[in-house]
């Protein structure tokens, strides 16, 4: 229901490390976390399939690649999109809630297309076992997925998304009170329900990689091919997928704007004080070599 925040596709789990770190860790670990990044994202792919001595030694050079372009590039852009979420406080409209959310958009797909290079680079060199390793977790983490988000009845899953919103919400300004709860409510009680949709996504993203694996090529040729499958996939969600993606969007749009014109001057106080932490933190970052 809504965006998957634990989707466990091999570049959203190392993506997820880099970016949602913003919004789920305390401000006093989100540095150590950061900066520890490139021995944290080579120990989750090597938990997912076992890499022999030149895999794991081209991983790491590319875990540290990608993080000094993520350091350098895009924390930067980070800081700018919270300051310019800051300078709405209590007054962010539809319009400007949407750019916004356009912006972070572009952000997490610079993200993704970098990761899709290191994947297109990275998987052709496994082994037939390798590979068969690395489906089987994939698989599993497939099966974590349908258990915690497909299995439960309506009722709960809408529930257990509630609950996430609202701490969403708090994680930044702080205790929402019972209006604000109400509204969340009544919002989470309208998204459309996704989430057998991004299963099947997730599967053909699986299926279609091990259909190009198993081609005849070089590994420069199936890396190529690779590369161009994952730049073509998530442009490829179908008509059904975008248009409950869109509705869920707007809800979530419609909410924040209703949410940031009801803060208090408490509330407002949190949310200066906590984009300020993470305003000053990536900045810091970004200018650390």
């Amino acid at each position: 229901m809504g965006t998957d925040t634990v989707n466990c596709r091999l570049r959203r789990c190392t993506g997820m490390l880099v970016v949602l770190l913003t919004v789920v860790v305390s401000a006093c670990s989100f540095k150590t976390l950061y900066n520890q990044l490139d021995i944290l994202i080579p120990e989750y792919v090597e938990g997912m399939v076992t890499l022999d001595d030149l895999l794991e030694n081209e991983l790491e050079l590319r875990s540290r690649s990608l993080l000094e372009w993520h350091r350098s590039t895009q924390l930067v852009q980070y800081a700018a999109w919270l300051r310019a979420l800051q300078a709405e406080t209590g007054r962010l409209t539809p319009a400007r809630a949407r750019q916004l959310v356009a912006e972070m958009d572009g952000f997490w797909d610079a993200l993704a297309n970098r990761l899709d290079d290191d994947m297109a680079v990275l998987l052709p060199g496994l082994g037939a076992g390798q590979q068969a390793e690395l489906y089987a977790s994939i698989a599993a983490k497939n099966e974590e997925f349908r258990e915690e988000y497909i299995e439960p009845d309506v009722a709960a899953r809408r529930e257990a998304y509630f609950d996430s919103t609202r701490e969403a919400y708090e994680s930044w300004i702080g205790t929402v009170n019972d209006d604000q709860e109400a509204t969340i409510r009544q919002a989470t009680n309208r998204l459309i329900d996704t989430a057998s949709l991004r299963l099947q996504r997730r599967e053909q993203w699986q299926d279609g990689i091990r259909d190009l694996l198993a081609e005849r090529g070089s590994r420069q040729e199936k890396s190529l091919r690779l590369r161009a499958y994952l730049a073509s996939f998530e442009f490829s969600k179908g008509q059904e997928m975008d248009s409950k993606t869109a509705h869920n969007k707007d809800i979530i749009i419609q909410l924040t704007v209703a949410i940031s014109g009801s803060m208090t001057e408490k509330q407002q106080e949190h949310f200066i004080v906590k984009t300020d932490d993470y305003i000053r933190m990536l900045t810091e970052l970004s200018e650390h070599r």
